[in-house]
C-alpha cells in the first residue's frame, strides 16, 4: 500500500467534511443545546414552582390541621436547605361532608374541571387501615408532588396510630429519621465517594460513542456509494488502489469524529463556567469529575468500533449502486450496536457477571459494554487486554475482508449484487483478473 496515497485520500476527505458550514454549526450547535437542555432540566428539578389549591375531605376529623402543619413545615426546612427537588407551595382547604360522600365527589369534581381548585384528596378511615388515601386532579404526572404529599400523609397516619397504642410522640421523629447510604467505589489507587454525576457522564459518553458509530459508519457507506453512482471513482482509482482508497476514506471521516470529539470536550471543560457551576453545584449530585483514565478508555474504545463498524459498512457499500439497495445490510451493523446499549441496564447492575463479560469479549458489542464496565467497575487488566485483542482481530480480518470486496464492487455497475456473488469476489486474489457476476457498464 502507497501510504502517500493514502495520506491524500485521507486529506481530500477530512478537508472536504471539515470545510462545510454544516460541519461547524453541527459541532458548535450540539453542545450548545445539550448545555442549555441539563441547564433547563436541572432548573426545573430544583423547583417545581406554583401554587396547589388542594381541598382535603378528612373524615377522621383529626388528620386535616397536622397534614397542613406537616406540608408547611416540609416546604420550610426544603426552602432552608436549599434542595433540589422542591415541590410546590400547597395551599390547603377542608371541606365538610354534608349529606353523601358521593354527592361531595362530584361538586369538587366539577370544581377541578371549573379550575376553581387544583385537586382534592378523600382521608377515609376504612381505606387509611389499608393503607390507601384517593386523590383526584387533572394532573398526576407531578411525581414530586405527589410524593411530597403522599410522604407527609404517611408520617402524620403514623404518629396517630403510634399515640394510639399509648407510645411517646417523640419516638415518631426517631423512627422517621432517615439513613443516608453513601457509596463509595473501590479501586487500586484507593477509595472515592460516588455521587452518580459521574456515572451520568459515562452514560453520556456512551451514548456520543453510539451515535458515532452509526453516524460515521453511515457517511463512510454513503460516500462510497454517491462517488459510485456519479463515476467519480473511475477517475480517482485511475491513480490510486481501491484498497488505498478505501483506507483514507475510513480514517479521514475517522479523523472528522475526533475532530467534533475534541470541540465537545473543550466546550465540556468549560462547564465550570460561573452559570453552569451554580446550577450542577446546587444539586444534589455535584459538578460532574470525569477521571483522565475514562477519557482515555473512551478514545481507546472509540477508535476500535468505529475502525470495525466502518469496515463493515464498507463492505456493505462497495457492492450496490443506491442507498436503497444497501439499506438492507444496513441494518444488520445499527442492529449490532443497538445490542450494546440493549444490555447496558444489565450490565451497570452487574458489571462483572457473565453477561457483562460475554458482551464485553463479543466484539461487536465490546467497545461499548467494556468502556462501560470501566466506568463503573473496574475490570481485570486481562479481560480489558483480551477485549482489545479481539477487537483488534476482528477489525484486521474484516478490513482484509472489505478490502477484497471493495476492490471488486466499488467498479461494478448494474443489477443487485447476491450475497454468493460478493463472497465470490472475495475469494480473487490480487494477481487474478475477477470474472463480474453482473455487467459493468460501458
Amino acid at each position: 500500500m502507497n501510504w502517500k496515497k493514502t495520506f491524500a485520500v485521507v486529506r481530500r476527505e477530512y478537508v472536504e467534511r471539515v470545510r462545510t458550514k454544516a460541519f461547524w454549526i453541527a459541532t458548535l450547535l450540539i453542545p450548545i443545546l445539550f448545555l442549555a437542555y441539563i441547564g433547563i432540566q436541572i432548573s426545573i428539578s430544583k423547583k417545581t414552582g406554583g401554587e396547589r389549591q388542594l381541598v382535603v375531605v378528612d373524615l377522621t376529623g383529626k388528620l386535616y390541621q397536622p397534614l397542613a402543619k406537616e406540608l408547611a413545615d416540609t416546604e420550610a426546612k426544603q426552602r432552608k436547605e436549599g434542595s433540589s427537588s422542591k415541590g410546590p407551595h400547597w395551599s390547603l382547604t377542608e371541606r365538610p361532608v354534608n349529606g353523601s360522600l358521593d354527592a361531595a365527589k362530584e361538586d369538587l369534581r366539577k370544581e377541578v374541571l371549573a379550575k376553581k381548585i387544583n385537586g382534592y384528596l378523600i382521608l377515609e378511615p376504612a381505606k387509611l387501615e389499608k393503607e390507601e388515601v384517593e386523590y383526584y386532579s387533572t394532573t398526576v404526572s407531578d411525581f414530586i408532588a405527589l410524593s411530597q404529599l403522599q410522604s407527609a400523609i404517611g408520617r402524620i397516619w403514623m404518629r396517630q396510630k403510634m399515640a394510639a397504642h399509648g407510645l411517646p410522640a417523640d419516638l415518631a421523629k426517631e423512627l422517621e429519621t432517615r439513613i443516608d447510604l453513601k457509596p463509595f467505589k473501590v479501586t487500586e489507587k484507593g477509595t472515592a465517594e460516588e455521587k452518580g454525576a459521574g456515572i451520568i457522564a459515562a452514560l453520556i459518553l456512551l451514548i456520543l460513542m453510539y451515535s458515532t458509530f452509526f453516524m460515521y459508519g453511515y457517511q463512510v457507506m454513503r460516500g462510497t456509494i454517491e462517488e459510485k453512482s456519479n463515476r467519480i471513482v473511475e477517475i480517482i482509482v485511475a491513480s490510486v488502489r481501491p484498497t488505498e482508497l478505501m483506507a483514507g476514506k475510513i480514517l479521514g471521516i475517522g479523523l472528522v469524529g475526533l475532530t467534533q470529539y475534541f470541540v465537545w470536550s473543550v466546550v465540556a471543560m468549560n462547564l465550570s463556567l460561573p452559570v453552569f457551576a451554580g446550577l450542577l453545584t446546587s444539586s444534589d449530585m455535584g459538578m460532574p469529575r470525569i477521571p483522565v483514565s475514562l477519557l482515555g478508555y473512551f478514545m481507546l474504545f472509540f477508535l476500535l468500533g468505529y475502525f470495525l463498524y466502518a469496515s463493515v459498512y464498507t463492505m456493505i457499500s462497495a457492492p450496490f449502486n443506491t442507498d436503497q439497495e444497501a439499506q438492507q445490510l444496513a441494518m444488520i451493523p445499527m442492529t449490532l450496536i443497538l445490542g450494546g446499549l440493549a444490555v447496558y441496564p444489565g450490565v451497570m447492575n452487574n458489571p462483572s457477571g457473565g453477561m457483562a463479560l460475554f458482551f464485553s469479549l463479543f466484539p461487536f458489542t465490546a467497545s461499548l459494554i467494556m468502556f462501560l464496565r470501566t466506568a463503573v467497575s473496574e475490570p481485570p487488566a486481562w479481560q480489558i487486554l483480551l477485549s482489545v485483542a479481539i477487537m483488534i482481530s476482528t477489525t484486521a480480518g474484516l478490513a482484509w475482508l472489505a478490502g477484497r470486496i471493495y476492490r471488486v464492487g466499488i467498479l461494478m455497475y448494474g443489477k443487485k449484487p447476491t450475497i454468493p456473488e460478493i463472497l465470490r469476489w472475495a475469494r480473487y486474489s490480487p494477481g487474478k483478473a475477477p470474472q463480474p457476476a453482473v455487467k459493468q457498464a460501458s
